[in-house]
């Protein structure tokens, strides 16, 4: 099972994290929109091609997981597990890649979707919040 994120945590991780203006738009964008590719972001965003939305999201969850040293960890385990290469992904910490409804991940390498498709974790889904 994915380890489970505080909200609130994370907050406080990403306000201690140095980030860049545009690693927090990022951030920002993945919790609002919920699902995303690599071309939605920067196209969101306005961001160049170079270097690659998804190598800034990298970067972006490596300088929050370096506040919350063990959840960032437990993530990565988690990480590695979910990955065909079994290789950790940063991006995890803060979303996962999608499934189609027949449980197949949203990727060109299974002939799903264009571009790897990704979605936030529910628990940082901030799209709906009405305050």
């Amino acid at each position: 099972m994915r380890p489970i994120l505080n909200p609130e945590e994370l907050d406080t991780a990403i306000s201690l994290a140095d980030l860049s203006e545009i690693e927090i738009e990022i951030v920002e964008y993945i919790r609002y929109v919920g699902v995303f590719n690599e071309l939605s972001l920067r196209k969101a965003l306005s961001m160049p091609s170079k270097p690659p939305a998804l190598y800034r999201l990298c970067k972006a969850c490596e300088k929050i997981g370096h506040q919350i040293p063990q959840v960032f960890n437990s993530m990565m385990t988690w990480s590695e597990h979910q990955s065909d290469d079994k290789i950790a992904w940063q991006g995890n910490l803060i979303c996962a890649i999608a499934y189609t409804c027949d449980g197949t991940k949203l990727q060109p390498e299974n002939k799903t979707s264009l571009y790897h498709t990704f979605v936030v974790h529910k628990e940082l889904f901030n799209g709906l919040d009405v305050d």
